[in-house]
């Protein structure tokens, strides 16, 4: 038994120190002779592969003997090496138990094709294979091209920002040989970390931690060894790692990444709609499919991919996802104008105010589903399928890439049926091959009947991932709060718990009111619990272009509660939305706390306050639009997260006073009774109230 678990081990290392590509299916275990690596890949002299890769092991590779260990079987594999083996690599085998392992890069660095520019940029000339980087970077392509998560990137000037946590799929650059068709020109980039403080998220939430490159990843091993030309000082922390392997050692200890590998029929069908020209006609790509069956993923592609193939200055995303949108927080369906390449999951760029975006028009839904109100939810739809009519009059051809929610049998699939009549598509792309039947048949009749191209592509392959939906939407919602001012045009976080943050004081009343009212949408509430209902929550801040916008049969004047508040009142006990056609949203606002002596929400939102200002003195009406999103939990503990990220850190670091522990469940009870808006349990003050809210629902 001990011989056998020491073979084990010695086939893990071997696997790791960087074996031939040979296979790169996701359930391959490559098994290789040492002597094939040595004869093929030599190591420069002084030059350590584990340092370039920032694989900072404490163990040396002379130590690292895996004698013999090329010549065990691995359990599962059907075949049993000889001693012929040892001049060519082995077979890969399918790995029979739960630990396979997916190569991620086949690049292989040494001095001559990797070069340190500086202590965080490296310089690769990528010959062939693929490359595979977890963690934050700017990639700038210097000679040749390269593919990139459906973007083919061409020499130039321009520095690419790439998000690549282990909550998603990775993407893979890849080198494209002669993309002009001239002679062969070797492709060379330059990849740099940056710093945008998204990584500093996990001081207040445990969500953000652990989904980069390992932060503790300081080169004390290249002190004392050159790179290139320049030492590499020992604070040096890149903020991304290069993965040769799923289960590289000290990238991520909580999660195995995999690669974004695209399922059989994507690709042609990629460069179809990018290369299109329909006679004129821009692309009307319609994409839906059931939930989790790669729609986001495939929407990413095809806008990077008309990109890079039009030039076009003028993309259009329709995201009618309120459930994970693109470029919004949970919550709103949006029309926005794309002009530059983007790579990253959404909670990467939870608001079109970056670089390369514009926010044409958006609505705010309140709630993750269309299912609240599939009637309203329809109206906003079509409003902005308008509006794209109008920019498409003034940018032709502006292409326009609808991207669907997963809700796709019931009364979701009427409202499938109902905008594939009423939209002008020219594709319809349903991401999957199995069904079901019945939503299946409905599609194929409505594009039949619009004479609309319908395409059936097989799902994403379902990986096992560390965050699901809920903490993905959560992840998105805490992403966009936290949002800085951007600088130059590039977005910025600020980890600031929401407790410290300074709010915007705007007041509902009074000669100074900034607000012309509020609305909960759904059933009626007594008016006597509207200020326990909105404190604490998160509402839509939505403008009213004019009075049609307005249930019909208001008052001539606002209703207020006790505490002064104006509300707009329920018709037939119940709210029901603002008209999309006279109405839009300007974002979200988290109300932190309500001032009934002054009359003042005080929120919490990433919406400059210039633009509060403009709209005061224009005399616009704004409503503060109270859904069934998620309560956000996640804000009413970002302090103490804070707090015990501290304590580990001045406990790891050797820092603490004599006796100081890690923190305790005591500790948490001290921070609950020190908070004046928190029971002892841990709960908010006013659960009565709360469970009203639930009811509703």
């Amino acid at each position: 038994m001990g011989r056998k678990r020491k073979a084990d081990v010695h086939a893990s290392r071997d696997r790791v120190e960087g074996s031939p590509p040979t296979c790169r299916a996701s359930a391959v275990r490559i098994i290789s002779e040492r002597r094939f690596h040595e004869d093929h890949h030599p190591s420069p002299p002084g030059l350590d592969l584990n340092v370039i890769n920032a694989d900072h092991s404490s163990k040396p590779d002379s130590d690292r003997s895996i004698e013999g260990s090329a010549r065990r079987p691995i359990k599962g594999s059907t075949s049993r090496l000889t001693e012929g083996d040892a001049d060519r690599p082995v077979e890969c085998q399918i790995r029979q138990d739960s630990e396979a392992v997916q190569q991620l890069s086949t690049f292989i660095p040494s001095r001559h094709i990797m070069t340190g520019l500086r202590e965080d940029a490296v310089a690769i000339r990528l010959d062939d294979g693929m490359l595979t980087l977890i963690g934050q970077y700017e990639i700038w392509v210097r000679k040749g091209a390269v593919s990139l998560l459906g973007a083919v990137l061409h020499p130039s000037s321009a520095i690419f920002r790439v998000f690549a946590p282990s909550t998603h799929s990775l993407p893979v650059i890849r080198p494209i040989r002669n993309p002009f068709g001239t002679a062969e020109q070797p492709v060379e980039i330059t990849i740099t970390s940056f710093r945008s403080g998204i990584r500093l998220l996990k001081h207040v939430s445990p969500r953000f931690d652990r989904i980069w490159n390992n932060a503790t990843e300081v080169s004390e091993d290249v002190t004392h060894r050159q790179i290139g030309t320049e030492p590499l000082p020992s604070y040096v922390k890149r903020t991304y790692s290069i993965l040769k392997v799923s289960d590289d050692d000290g990238r991520v200890p909580e999660h195995s990444p995999n690669t974004l590998e695209l399922p059989k029929g994507w690709q042609p069908l990629l460069t179809s709609l990018t290369s299109r020209n329909h006679r004129g006609k821009p692309t009307v790509a319609f994409v839906c499919g059931p939930k989790g069956s790669g729609k986001s993923t495939f929407v990413r592609m095809l806008i990077n991919g008309i990109n890079d193939a039009k030039g076009s200055r003028c993309i259009a995303l329709l995201d009618i996802d309120p459930g994970q949108p693109e470029f919004s927080p949970p919550g709103e369906v949006s029309l926005v104008q794309i002009s530059s390449y983007h790579f990253g999951p959404p909670f990467c760029h939870p608001s079109a105010s970056a670089q390369g975006l514009t926010l044409i028009r958006s609505h705010h839904i309140g709630a993750t589903s269309p299912r609240e109100d599939p009637q309203h939810y329809l109206q906003c739809v079509l409003e902005l399928f308008k509006h794209y009519k109008q920019l498409l009059a003034q940018h032709p051809p502006c292409p326009l890439i609808v991207n669907t929610a997963g809700w796709i049998q019931g009364k979701g699939l009427e409202l499938l049926v109902d905008l594939i009549h009423q939209m002008n598509l020219t594709d319809v792309i349903y991401t999957s091959t199995t069904g079901p039947s019945e939503v299946v048949d409905a599609i194929t009749q409505a594009t039949a009947v619009r004479s609309t191209r319908l395409h059936f592509l097989a799902s994403q392959p379902v990986e096992a991932l560390p965050r699901d939906a809920a903490d993905l939407r959560m992840m998105q919602t805490l992403s966009y709060f936290h949002l800085d001012e951007p600088e130059m045009g590039r977005l910025r976080w600020d980890a600031t718990p929401i407790e410290e943050m300074v709010t915007e004081r705007i007041h509902y009343a009074g000669p100074e009111q900034s607000i012309y009212a509020v609305q909960l949408l759904g059933p009626e509430l007594d008016p006597e619990f509207l200020i326990q209902v909105l404190e604490g929550c998160i509402v839509g801040l939505v403008v009213v272009e004019n009075d049609a916008a307005l249930p019909s049969g208001l008052f001539p004047s606002m209703p207020r509660t006790p505490e002064q508040i104006p509300y707009i009142p329920s018709t037939a006990q119940i709210t029901p939305p603002l008209s999309p056609f006279h109405s839009h949203s300007l974002g979200q606002g988290l109300i932190r706390s309500i001032d009934i002596t002054s009359h003042t929400f005080h929120i919490i939102t990433p919406i400059p306050h210039s633009t509060f200002a403009s709209f005061c003195t224009q005399q616009r009406k704004i409503v503060f639009v109270r859904g069934t999103l998620d309560t956000p939990a996640w804000a009413y503990k970002e302090d103490l997260y804070k707090q015990m990220y501290q304590r580990k850190q001045v406990v790891k670091e050797g820092l603490a006073d004599k006796g100081m522990k890690g923190w305790t469940k005591e500790d948490t009870e001290r921070w609950v009774e020190g908070r004046d808006w928190m029971n002892a349990d841990g709960r908010r003050k006013g659960e009565r109230v709360k469970r009203v809210r639930r009811d509703l629902k």
